[in-house]
């Protein structure tokens, strides 16, 4: 001990500086991740909610169909019987009204399960994170005051 404070090889203080970094770079990721999650999270909400609008509607409904660069085309639905939906693997399916809807519930479940076991584990490198750096503020203080 020196001044009270332990002292840290330098192999140590360089684990330590190493896994910060290591968790810094992943906890990036993670959050990028979870925007996209959520991201994802919301289209499927609002999709939930337009086959019940052409359920209650029965049907026939007015609508604007996206048709790129934030340019819209108003359509009409007369009859809606069954959705195209994405299966999986590029792979696309006829479902029925409540079959649809269901799935995509389904699937926005399963997104929000994914975000919030992410979103844990984002809390739990963050916690590390502070812990590495409480240890290296507390290494590398005395250091500094001693001209090390």
């Amino acid at each position: 001990m020196v001044n009270g404070s332990p002292v840290m090889s330098e192999a140590e203080v360089a684990r330590a500086l190493e896994e910060l970094q290591t968790l810094e770079r992943l906890l990036a990721d993670l959050q990028a991740r979870l925007i996209t999650i959520q991201r994802s999270i919301v289209e499927h909400e609002e999709a939930v909610k337009v086959v019940e609008e052409i359920k209650k509607a029965g049907g026939r409904l007015r609508i604007m169909v996206p048709i790129g660069a934030g340019a819209f085309a108003e359509a009409s639905l007369e009859s809606v019987e069954k959705l195209t939906v994405n299966l999986g693997a590029g792979v696309y399916g006829l479902k029925s009204l409540d079959d649809a809807q269901q799935l995509l519930t389904r699937r926005s479940q399963n997104l929000q399960a994914l975000y919030d076991s992410l979103s844990k584990r984002a809390g739990e490198y963050s916690a590390r994170m502070e812990e590495l750096r409480r240890f290296l503020g507390a290494v590398l203080s005395p250091q500094r005051r001693q001209g090390t």
